[in-house]
């Protein structure tokens, strides 16, 4: 029989997005199956105190740069402080700290990274062979990601292993969904054609072509309500202040209500019929496999990762990025078709179910873990 870990999970960013939510969920769900985990984070970032107010063990570290000596003494520190048994990088960038850190320690402790980004840069430089070689094993998060690490780090194939982002298909389930709570919250009437986008706001995700493509949405359907929940990153607040211009330029103030971030994900996508996901490019997509679990139908750009979630016809229907007018009539095609609807909500719910669940996920991260553990 297994025994429980204790497992350092590390994410050094003072952002907010998919990759330190994901770093979140992960630790609370190895948590709940008996693992004793310490999340390492930035002081002051939204992970540190989201991790804390669900009663993970948190340390601080502020790891902004590439050397920190006294850092990653610090870490050696705590890694004997609460005697860890194996390394969880969550952000590639936490590596330069964490390997020296391990270096310092007379245990040889597997070291995991998760890789969520694709690099366009070479890193088989001296000081990434020195990285890369302490990893044991890398698991991209997508097919695409897979083979940018292969492509472009010394990490050798064997090593790397596709893991996809997973979602609580309890949490997130359509059977004990209250459709009416967050419509009526936001103001929008009970009958009314939701299409949803739930992000930040950044560069990127499509945020400016979801608004042109509701404007010309409404404009022939102007029963459809647009639900936007997100907000901006740490560092880019101008640029959701001229999201919230936009909207207004184009006229939408009475069919698009910004709700800020949430983080009752799942209340908020029960609201919706259908998803929006306009990011010109994306490493996976969280959000498609949480609405997907939700019964929703997507409409989604075809780009990088996402061809890993979507099944264009079934699960959704695909558009090419940076195309508001393809967007407007995808989503249009679904405002349109109830039945349509209902029957890719179906499929995609049974789909997250097959590959994206958390359990599931959950049984072979394990397996990593204990087979690494295995080999030290």
């Amino acid at each position: 029989m297994t025994r429980p870990l204790a497992i350092l999970q590390t994410c050094f960013s003072a952002s907010w997005g998919g990759l330190e939510m994901q770093a979140l969920e992960l630790s609370e769900g190895l948590r709940d199956r008996g693992h004793r985990i310490v999340l390492a984070t930035q002081p002051g970032s939204r992970l540190a105190r989201e991790a804390a107010g669900r009663g993970l063990s948190v340390v601080r570290l502020n790891v902004t740069g590439y050397a920190h000596p006294v850092l990653a003494w610090r870490l050696h520190n705590t890694l004997r402080a609460y005697d860890i048994d194996i390394v969880h990088c969550q952000h590639s960038r936490d590596l330069a700290t964490v390997v020296p850190a391990l270096h310092m320690t007379r245990k040889n402790l597997p070291l995991v990274l998760s890789k969520r980004v694709g690099s366009y840069i070479l890193k088989k430089d001296a000081f990434h062979r020195f990285t890369h070689r302490r990893i044991g094993v890398v698991l991209a998060i997508s097919d695409v990601i897979h083979r940018n690490v292969i492509a472009t780090t010394p990490v050798p194939p064997e090593r790397v292993l596709t893991l996809h982002d997973a979602v609580d298909t309890e949490r997130f389930s359509p059977a004990h969904a209250d459709r009416f709570a967050v419509r009526r919250e936001a103001g929008i009437p009970d009958d009314a054609v939701v299409v949803g986008f739930v992000g930040r706001f950044s560069p990127g995700k499509g945020v400016e072509e979801l608004l042109h493509a509701a404007q010309r949405v409404t404009q022939r359907h102007p029963e459809v309500r647009f639900l936007i929940v997100g907000e901006a990153s740490h560092g880019e607040e101008s640029y959701g202040h001229a999201i919230h211009d936009l909207a207004g330029q184009l006229g939408l103030r009475d069919s698009a209500v910004f709700m800020g971030y949430r983080n009752d994900v799942p209340a908020v996508m029960a609201s919706f019929d259908i998803l929006a996901f306009p990011s010109h490019a994306e490493s996976f997509g969280v959000v498609l496999i949480e609405a997907m679990a939700m019964g929703k139908p997507v409409v989604s750009t075809n780009c990088d990762g996402v061809l890993d979630i979507v099944v264009d016809g079934m699960t959704g229907i695909y558009v090419p990025p940076k195309d508001a007018g393809a967007l407007a009539d995808g989503l249009e095609r679904l405002v349109t078709d109830p039945s349509l609807r209902r029957q890719m909500g179906d499929a995609g719910r049974a789909r997250v179910l097959q590959l994206f669940d958390r359990n599931v996920q959950l049984d072979l991260l394990e397996e990593v873990y204990y087979r690494l553990l295995k080999q030290c």
